[in-house]
């Protein structure tokens, strides 16, 4: 599961996988920076679950 929110003037991203005790949060101090903070927490998230989450989060926020 994955929920992003916006700040004014930031970005950010929370992946949260409670099958692997995991949660990782991201924020940005650039609008633009999703792609960015997607593709961190895809690059923590994988060696748990093989999965490629980037383009999912860029997609659920978009």
């Amino acid at each position: 599961m994955y929920l992003n929110g916006r700040l004014p003037g930031y970005r950010a991203a929370l992946l949260m996988l409670p099958d692997h005790e995991f949660v990782a949060v991201a924020l940005a101090d650039d609008e633009q920076a999703l792609p960015a903070l997607a593709r961190t927490l895809d690059d923590l998230q994988r060696p748990l679950t093989g999965d490629q989450l980037a383009e999912a989060v860029v997609s659920f926020a978009a």
